[in-house]
């Protein structure tokens, strides 16, 4: 009797699903043995930090040309993050692909089979895509605020110091909530399971906003549009340096409506990623 409670108990062992830690590793491993993803990376730095130096090249150039007023309206700190949009996009593409990648090439159903708890697979993939967006963040970050001065300086322009008021909260603010697209985009990549559909709704959802809001009465841009993510997360980062109607007043109020975000896209891919085969 002994003897069988003893191989019982190795057998129940050795089928027992890996737990938190060895599934993270597994989903890292996934992400950087794949060529595409350091491309993309890479691709995210440059384009980002390329984008903002050739704008402010030609501020810089055509700086003679701007009236008074606009020379007087000028800000070193936001321009200064005017090729962050571009490396977003990128990323948010990358999140994307992390999770459809593995549906279209069948991954996905030895990945649930060998965890078949979900709920540990979609943590995984979320907390490995909000840590490397974040890492990424804050080098895009830093990377255009100081390509950007350095243009500044060279055409004897007003510079900002990393360390002057309000530089601070717009990077590490701006880099924090650097992974809430990207979150989105995985969270589109489970429910849609489609590369073209997932980068479609999370290019809209960063997109569509901004295009149509410029066009909407204000009382839509105050009450409705600030609702949106995006708006939410701009109201925590950069409402301190730039005035918009979409930015919301109270801080408390815009972590709340980022969070409900969050917590609505996982909730979503949860319920279908429980619900439907791999």
């Amino acid at each position: 009797m002994s003897a069988t409670t003893m191989s019982s108990q190795r057998t129940r062992q050795q089928v027992s699903p890996p737990g938190f830690g060895a599934t993270l590793a597994s989903e890292w491993t996934k992400m950087t043995s794949v060529r595409s993803t350091r491309i993309t990376v890479a691709l995210a730095l440059i384009l980002s930090i390329g984008t903002t130096a050739l704008v402010t090249l030609v501020i810089g150039a055509t700086w003679s040309d701007w009236t008074p007023q606009d020379q007087a309206a000028f800000d070193p700190i936001t321009t200064s993050f005017a090729g962050l949009l571009f490396g977003s996009i990128v990323v948010a593409v990358l999140a994307v692909n992390l999770v459809t990648s593995e549906y279209g090439s069948g991954m996905m159903s030895l990945t649930l089979t060998a965890t078949p708890k979900r709920s540990r697979v979609l943590a995984a993939k979320m907390l490995l895509v909000a840590t490397v967006t974040l890492v990424l963040g804050l080098m895009v970050m830093i990377g255009n605020f100081f390509a950007a001065q350095i243009m500044f300086q060279a055409f004897d322009l007003p510079t900002a110091g990393l360390f002057d008021d309000g530089v601070p909260r717009a990077i590490i603010g701006t880099a924090m909530l650097s992974p809430l697209f990207p979150i989105f985009g995985a969270a589109f990549g489970f429910i849609l399971r489609s590369t073209a559909g997932g980068i479609t709704a999370v290019l809209a959802l960063l997109w569509v906003p901004e295009i149509i809001g410029a066009f909407l009465p204000r009382w839509w841009r105050e009450n409705v549009m600030s609702m949106l993510p995006g708006a939410a997360a701009d109201s925590l980062s950069l409402s301190h340096i730039l005035d918009s109607p979409t930015y919301l007043d109270s801080m408390p109020l815009a972590a709340t409506v980022v969070i409900a975000w969050i917590v609505l896209f996982i909730g979503g891919a949860y319920l279908v990623l429980e619900k439907r085969d791999a």
